[in-house]
């Protein structure tokens, strides 16, 4: 988050490009790694390959961190013509509007549909879609090659076109996607269509939301703002999970998801950026209510 925050700094007129490129980074690397640690797995064990791995670890995290360079923000002067959303909120400032309880839904609801996926896609394969132990797994590849694609091509394609308008569209395609995959009999053509859209879209998603946050709140705190918003991810992840094992399979979790991609494409539908001007004379109005 602080170096993606960081970037996004560098780059405020292409802070989708940029999320892109930052986040498909480990998209791509949980690709390249898995053979790296598999190579290595079989030559030396296990244990030696967490040694290499430290060592690999520490040598590009540091080496990475000397060529950081902190972003400067120059807090945007409020004005007759940006005084309506354009400001930098605090942390505080943001949780008492009720955009962010918006945004923080439609995250977590983006992160669970991927990643419960990413965890079963191989069972699903097997179960559902009748493939073979070696087919369902190319699957796993293929998630994370359509999910570092749809990282780039979303977060670029964000800042040409409304970002929320990218949203509601992966929204609408992870709806259609996880549903087929509850209702429709899977063969090996469906399954990895089904498969393919919501690696892609979930891949978008995660870069998209970076910028949204920054476009909502502004960039001067954006880490400690995104941060907030970014908790969606883990709860994501666990929540996927637990619905399952509380509904007892797929096919519910799924339409589980897939009602809430519904809810989350209305939300992106209508939700506009907070509108300072007006929060800010609501304050004063009440302000000089009570000194009368």
């Amino acid at each position: 988050i602080t170096s993606l925050s960081n970037l996004i700094k560098w780059f405020p007129n292409r802070k989708g490009l940029i999320s892109g490129v930052s986040v498909s980074a480990y998209g791509l690397g949980s690709l390249v790694f898995k053979y790296i640690n598999a190579t290595l797995i079989d030559t030396v064990g296990i244990s030696q390959t967490f040694f290499y791995w430290g060592i690999i670890v520490m040598i590009m995290v540091v080496g990475g961190s000397l060529l950081l360079r902190e972003a400067i923000v120059v807090e945007t002067p409020i004005n007759a013509e940006n005084a309506e959303n354009k400001r930098d909120y605090t942390v505080k400032e943001m949780l008492a509007t009720k955009e962010v309880y918006f945004l923080f839904i439609m995250f977590f609801t983006a992160c669970m549909s991927g990643l419960y996926l990413i965890s079963i896609v191989k069972d699903i394969g097997v179960q559902l879609a009748g493939l073979n132990v070696a087919a369902a797994a190319n699957a796993v590849a293929m998630i994370a090659i359509f999910n570092t694609v749809g990282r780039l091509i979303l977060g670029s394609l964000s800042d040409k076109v409304s970002r929320l308008k990218v949203i509601a569209s992966t929204f609408f395609i992870t709806a259609i996607a996880v549903l087929t995959l509850s209702f429709v009999q899977l063969n090996y053509g469906v399954f990895f269509i089904c498969v393919a859209a919501i690696a892609f879209c979930f891949g978008g998603n995660i870069t998209v939301f970076p910028a949204i946050v920054g476009d909502f709140f502004g960039l001067k705190n954006h880490s400690k703002n995104y941060g907030i918003v970014y908790q969606g991810f883990g709860l994501g992840a666990l929540a996927g999970s637990f619905i399952a094992a509380f509904l007892g399979g797929f096919k519910p979790t799924f339409i589980v998801i897939g009602t809430l991609c519904v809810l989350s494409l209305i939300i992106a539908i209508f939700i506009k950026p907070p509108n300072h001007s007006k929060r800010e004379n609501e304050l004063e109005d009440i302000s000089k209510a009570k000194l009368v």
